[in-house]
């Protein structure tokens, strides 16, 4: 059980975006002292609360310098691996960006665009997410297929109607081997359809 529950502070829903910042002084002198911080704040508010977690720590208050710090656990942050020394612009960013948008599409931008600064992801995660279709019970290809369908039966002629899933499908297919889509399957039955070019 963390110190923060132990002194009473009160325990967020595992919704909540946080990360549990520790004291490296102590954690090296073999004491626990680190406190949950919400993670949907800027840079600059949560660099504070580190500082005064650091201020309050055993190992300053007996005089020892206390001004490293690790990130120990964290909650809310769907399929993401937080490394220790993960920089609070990348968790701000990517808090940012799950309060927008399915944690399975953050996960692919911040993985596919780690060249980029954090705060450029979004922008690309604004730009690239077409659509998402839910309750498609088949591959990559029928859910790209179920988006497409609706302007290719406007834009087919009456006789070719009936064939409007099967031009659908293999425009998908197309779409989908000449990289022009890109489809992430979330689970039950959720699709997140993306422009590869955007």
């Amino acid at each position: 059980m963390s110190d923060s529950v132990l002194r009473g502070e009160s325990y967020m829903s595992a919704d909540t975006l946080r990360i549990y910042v520790a004291s490296l002084s102590d954690y090296n002198a073999g004491i626990l002292h680190g406190r949950w911080i919400d993670a949907d704040q800027d840079v600059d508010t949560i660099h504070e609360e580190i500082a005064n977690m650091l201020k309050e720590s055993p190992a300053a208050q007996n005089g020892d310098v206390a001004e490293e710090y690790a990130i120990h656990d964290y909650d809310g942050f769907g399929g993401f691996n937080l490394g220790e020394f993960e920089s609070l612009e990348k968790i701000t960013a990517i808090a940012k960006a799950l309060d927008e948008y399915p944690s399975v599409v953050v996960a692919h931008y911040f993985t596919e665009n780690s060249h980029l600064e954090p705060d450029e992801i979004l922008p690309k995660i604004q730009e690239g997410l077409v659509t998402t279709i839910t309750e498609c019970w088949g591959d990559e290809t029928k859910a790209l297929a179920e988006y497409l369908y609706d302007d290719i039966e406007s834009e087919l002629p009456e006789r070719f109607k009936s064939h409007t899933q099967a031009v659908a499908e293999s425009m998908a297919h197309d779409y989908l081997q000449g990289g022009d889509y890109y489809v992430i399957y979330e689970g039950g039955g959720t699709y997140h359809i993306l422009d590869s070019h955007a």
